[in-house]
């Protein structure tokens, strides 16, 4: 019997240490998730802001705070000090949480990228998508996403395709109670080639996100059609 007691509590320990082993691994896979890559520190704010406010007033209330970003994801331009805010009033309208771009900061506007702070090579186009296909709205301003469509006859056969493997966010606009919409404004930085296969997709079938996690870039992938599925 005491043996039997013993092979039990030896069990026990080796079960519990095989556990934390599990959550060591789990909880440093998420940390090279989050910080994995080049990273950079930006300035953003903790509320929504309007056009024409002061920065000095917002900064006396402790309105602003740093995040630590892949450096890939970085806005070009982005403000990563409160020195750079001093003394000037925002131009547009900044969301809470999002990167702010020193061409939003008035009598910055002959800064590169404009307003959205587009990359060289890259132009701003905006979609009107319903919450389902944006991620339940889960979508954000920095965020990368990869764009797939679907199309069916007279079109092309039944299939869905990727028409952009990573795609990274500018703004999102959600509907308002002054301003309802049937869906959520995404807009996006995208080269031409990609912009002019966008419309095509939003013109003739259904355009759908997918959001990548932090750090990580999307992939294009084969067609999928019926028959594929049954493979």
């Amino acid at each position: 019997m005491r043996s039997r007691g013993m092979v039990g509590l030896v069990a026990f320990g080796l079960a519990t240490v095989a556990t934390f082993s599990i959550f060591l691994y789990v909880h440093e896979v998420k940390q090279r998730a989050v910080t994995g890559g080049a990273q950079a520190t930006v300035v953003v704010s903790k509320k929504d802001i309007p056009t024409g406010t002061s920065f000095d007033t917002l900064i006396a209330q402790g309105a602003f705070t740093t995040e630590t970003i892949p450096r890939k994801t970085e806005v070009q331009g982005a403000v990563t000090s409160l020195e750079q805010l001093k003394g000037r009033r925002t131009s547009v309208p900044i969301l809470a949480g999002e990167q702010i771009p020193m061409a939003r900061l008035q009598g910055s506007t002959a800064l590169p990228g404009g307003a959205f702070g587009i990359p060289t090579g890259y132009e701003a186009m905006t979609l009107q998508l319903d919450s389902a296909r944006i991620v339940g709205g889960l979508v954000r301003a920095g965020d990368h996403v990869s764009l797939y469509a679907t199309f069916q006859p007279p079109v092309t056969k039944y299939q869905t395709v990727t028409l952009v493997p990573d795609v990274r966010v500018l703004r999102v606009s959600a509907p308002t109670v002054d301003h309802p919409t049937d869906g959520t404004f995404v807009t996006m930085a995208l080269r031409a080639v990609d912009a002019q296969r966008v419309v095509f997709a939003q013109e003739t079938g259904l355009v759908w996100m997918a959001l990548q996690p932090p750090g990580q870039t999307g992939t294009h992938v084969r067609p999928v059609t019926i028959g594929g599925l049954t493979k």
